[in-house]
């Protein structure tokens, strides 16, 4: 079965539209908001600051998806795009994950562990 996406396409899309620099701006308002929210809880799950987190964390890009949700009627269709936070000493500490329309507006998104 031939795939329904052209890689070469797919990659180009993804330098492109600059998707990791997109996700990693909406990373930092989610970071800064949540610390913003409830600080006690952000130290406690990020073991860190928040300036600690920007300045010393490393941020890595990890996934680009095209989705279709069937939890939705119609369908959803959407770019997923993943970037892990790692703490000062490499461990993993979060994964931030922004879904978009394919107008790369962003309809959600999630900071997990």
């Amino acid at each position: 079965m031939k795939l329904p996406i052209d890689r070469n396409a797919f990659s180009e899309f993804i330098r492109q539209s600059d998707i990791f620099g997109t996700t990693r701006k909406a990373m930092e308002r989610c970071l800064k908001n949540w610390y913003s929210d409830d600080r006690e809880q952000f130290v406690d799950d990020m073991r860190a600051d928040l300036e600690t987190v920007i300045k010393t964390y490393r941020f890595h890009n990890t996934m680009v998806s095209f989705d279709k949700d069937f939890s939705f009627d119609p369908p959803l269709d959407a770019i997923t795009c993943t970037i892990t936070i790692n703490d000062g000493e490499g461990g993993r500490c979060m994964f931030y994950r922004a879904i978009f329309d394919y107008d790369l507006n962003i309809i959600d998104d999630i900071i997990s562990p």
